[in-house]
């Protein structure tokens, strides 16, 4: 918005007598206490108004020393019901309680019919989706009037629902705050001194819903009209589906000791969840069965809900304008919330810390809006501090994991460094002063993607401290594994898998920026120059020395294996290659990785040397300055080292030496590179596959611009998201 200088005029309140009543009296009328109360009378300043905002033009704000720009946009727009929390008000002469609607028989205690539980129940289910997309509970759950006072209702199915869904809620509402992977904008996790039937127990509510299960049946069998039965059917299985949906969130909370559920236990669990799954998809066939909005109405059914019982709740600034979620929507926000609960349930399958944090990012990557799946899984693993499952240290998990990637010597049962007391206990020191940092790496990957990589950006300090650590206790492991016979080297083991993880966490740093298109077009070029010249290629050279040294541990486990047998063949054995299939398949996919990213490059090269992207003003733009701030994360990390923009300018430069139809075919091959490598690896998912098609269609739009196609034009590339996230598939127009 433009700020422009217009001249108030002044517009002071005055009498009717032309003084201003707020002057103080003079002479001796000051001494007469009556004499100073003014009396004032109001003048209509509307047409005053008016005729100053006359030089205004559309979007203009009068600027003053006491009303700027930070003043116009925290403004109140006054009348506004979206902003002005008197005019939500106004709607309603006086808000309906429960006790009021009771009293005006607004409110069914007893004798509620099926199609008006029915409507109730899908009004619920519709306020707590539009709960848990981020808007207040007072706004949506608890305007439902049944649940304020659930235990004066008299119909057993009423009653039973309204106290399951406040323990559904409950433990939503615990999953989120446990896992505390949500911002503001995410999750309102205030009751309003609401207890959530908490007098009640969880088993209770479950048996309360099974007896009304048990009632709707048998007069489901006494009915015999076609459609009271219809309804009825509807309303069980509701009912049913509230129950199923609450023993999973049950069974799913690590309650007894912070344990999580075991594998056996997962199953039974996976099974309720396709149970109700099922009932929910019956649900959404038959919510016309149900009691509708009255149209007009702010409420999601016509009785049981009074939109501004908790107005006077609400924190004294402006109220966001709830706009509860529609019955279908809701229903089938729900089939995704199981089907996304499910998944999550996969987390007890991953044995080791790595697995389990691939899990998450690829988690992070199909579920990220849904906040309950997201911390369902950060729950489960992590259930207690420090403890995996609730049952193992995370410092053993880290253990593992560290010797799955490049088996440390101290590390191995056999190496006599692993019972060394001084070893012992540097190791130890070691993974506890670890155990924050991956911590915190696994609940960023919990997160929603934009907090991701906020979070990605401050933990970068966090690896350069670790590396620094790692390097002292491999130089220490080092200089006592000197002192024993035929003992391995331990040089670089811990860094290694530092560094590893550091450099995962900078890659995905910068490709969250591709995903939330937080680069213009032009920065493109040194954003897939790092990833391609650097983070690939030193992540490719972390998994390389990893395997090295995981062969000549083998190797050397063989060795003794010889030794030790009498009699048998003495040859000197081969080395044996046993690196599992997923790490060759991690290696395969960094370099695909890496390879792809080198055609990006050259091909905005080739886009820059024909001036096809527009470059920012030069008296608006610094770009070692956009470059600097880019990659300021990465400048408190010794290891890797920050590339200084001197080097990319100096890259740059090279490049564009080179005619535009070599960059083209340059980066054509780079394309067809990588389709090569994804493609030998079999049963590739699906993320694979998207990289494969991406990487075809840009090898042929990179031929076609080699050969000189489109060379007259100077029309900017187009970069499509559509297909993958990270990877833009190139289009070029006449």
């Amino acid at each position: 918005m433009q700020q422009t200088g217009v001249e108030i005029q002044d517009l002071t309140v005055t009498s009717s007598d032309g003084t201003n009543p707020q002057a103080p009296p003079t002479g001796e009328e000051g001494s007469n206490p009556a004499a100073t109360v003014p009396i004032d009378e109001w003048t209509d300043i509307t047409a005053d108004f008016f005729d100053c905002v006359k030089d205004l033009k559309l979007g203009e704000l009068v600027h003053d020393s006491l009303f700027g720009l930070l003043e116009a946009m925290s403004a109140i727009e006054m009348m506004d019901p979206k902003m002005d929390a008197g005019m939500c008000c106004n709607r309603e002469a006086t808000p309906l309680t429960f006790d009021t609607a009771v009293e005006t028989g607004q409110l069914k205690l007893v004798n509620l019919e099926p199609k008006e539980c029915i409507g109730i129940i899908d009004a619920v289910y519709s306020c707590t989706v539009s709960w848990l997309e981020g808007h207040s509970m007072a706004q949506t759950v608890l305007t439902c009037l049944y649940l304020h006072k659930p235990n004066r209702v008299e119909c057993k199915t009423m009653k039973s629902f309204s106290i399951a869904i406040q323990k559904i809620i409950n433990l939503i509402r615990n999953f989120t705050l446990r896992a505390h992977v949500f911002e503001e904008e995410d999750f309102q996790h205030g009751t309003f001194d609401n207890n959530l039937c908490a007098e009640i127990t969880e088993t209770k509510a479950l048996n309360m819903l099974k007896m009304a299960e048990d009632d709707l049946i048998k007069k489901a069998k006494d009915v015999e009209e076609e459609t009271e039965k219809e309804e009825i059917q509807a309303l069980l299985t509701r009912i049913r589906f509230t129950r199923l949906f609450l023993q999973c969130l049950v069974a799913l909370y690590p309650v007894k000791q912070s344990v999580s559920p075991t594998k056996n236990e997962m199953v039974d669990i996976v099974k309720t969840l396709n149970g109700a799954l099922e009932l929910a998809q019956t649900m959404e066939k038959t919510i016309d069965l149900g009691t509708q909005p009255e149209e007009g109405s702010d409420a999601p059914n016509p009785m049981g809900f009074s939109m501004m019982v908790n107005q006077r709740l609400l924190p004294p600034t402006f109220p966001r304008s709830t706009k509860i979620k529609d019955r279908k929507s809701s229903i089938q926000y729900l089939v995704e919330l199981i089907q996304r609960i499910k998944h999550a349930c996969k987390i007890v399958n991953c044995t080791n810390f790595h697995a389990a944090l691939n899990f998450l990012m690829d988690f992070s990557k199909k579920f990220g809006p849904c906040l309950l799946s997201r911390s369902i899984p950060q729950t489960l693993y992590l259930p207690a501090r420090g403890k995996v499952f609730g049952v193992k240290p995370l410092t053993e998990v880290l253990k593992e994991s560290a010797r799955a990637f490049i088996a440390p010597p101290v590390l191995l049962p056999d190496n006599p460094l692993f019972n060394n007391p001084c070893a012992v206990m540097c190791v130890n020191s070691f993974f506890e002063y670890n155990e924050p940092t991956f911590s915190t790496l696994f609940a960023i990957c919990g997160y929603n993607r934009a907090r991701q990589r906020d979070r990605l950006g401050m933990i970068m300090s966090s690896f350069a401290n670790l590396q620094d650590e790692a390097e002292r206790v491999d130089v220490y492991l080092h200089s006592l594994s000197l002192k024993n016979e035929n003992s391995r080297q331990h040089l670089a083991c811990f860094g290694t898998w530092v560094f590893y993880h550091c450099l995962r966490a900078m890659s995905f740093y910068l490709l969250a920026g591709l995903e939330l298109e937080l680069y213009s077009v032009h920065e493109y070029l040194y954003i897939f120059w790092y990833l391609y010249q650097y983070l690939f290629c030193w992540i490719g050279s972390a998994l390389t020395r990893a395997e090295t040294f995981l062969a000549e541990q083998e190797y050397m486990a063989d060795m003794k294996a010889a030794a030790a047998s009498k009699g048998a063949n003495q040859k000197k054995p081969k080395a044996k290659k046993r690196k599992s299939k997923s790490d060759a398949k991690e290696i395969i996919f960094n370099h695909a990785m890496q390879t792809l990213c080198g055609g990006y490059y050259k091909a905005l090269a080739g886009f820059i040397k024909e001036d096809r992207i527009p470059e920012p003003l030069p008296m608006f733009d610094n770009e070692q300055v956009r470059f600097e701030h880019r990659f300021a994360p990465f400048a408190t990390l010794a290891t890797p080292p920050p590339m200084p923009y001197s080097e990319f300018k100096q890259m740059k430069m090279f490049m564009l030496q080179s005619p535009a139809t070599e960059l083209y075919a340059a980066a054509a091959k780079h394309f067809h590179e990588a389709r090569t490598l994804l493609e030998t690896f079999p049963n590739p998912d699906e993320d694979w596959a998207d990289v494969v098609k991406v990487a075809k269609m840009n090898f042929v739009m990179m031929n076609l611009l080699a050969s000189g196609h489109s060379r007259q034009s100077k029309l900017p590339p187009e970069f499509d998201f559509s297909c993958h996230r990270y990877f833009p598939i190139i289009k070029q127009r006449k």
